[in-house]
């Protein structure tokens, strides 16, 4: 049984992050900040390693700006976007983190 006011996620983790994790899709718990990066901070706590951390942040701390969130499906927000990481998430959501790369 979940405590009232605690959401239950589903995360989707798309390579570096499923590589680094070992598993996907991950389940999380959010009791306080049900937003992006509250997700963000439930993975970091859940993977504590150097090596998940630096896949989503530079070494100077920012989240790396290629890091798109897709919510339920819906079109990717852009995490470093104004606001992006207060997106709320919902129980029972599916977040998916996918890395925007370009090239040619």
């Amino acid at each position: 049984m979940t405590d009232p006011g605690t959401i239950q996620v589903n995360v989707r983790l798309l390579p570096p992050l499923s590589n680094t994790a070992g598993r996907d899709p991950v389940r999380l718990t959010l009791k306080k900040d049900k937003t992006l990066q509250g997700v963000i901070d439930g993975l970091l706590t859940q993977f504590d390693s150097r090596t998940f951390y630096l896949h989503l942040y530079d070494t100077e701390g920012r989240l790396v700006p290629a890091w798109q969130a897709f919510i339920n499906k819906d079109p990717a927000v852009r995490l470093v976007a104004r606001d992006g990481l207060k997106t709320s998430v919902k129980d029972r959501d599916e977040i998916t983190f996918l890395m925007a790369l370009a090239g040619g």
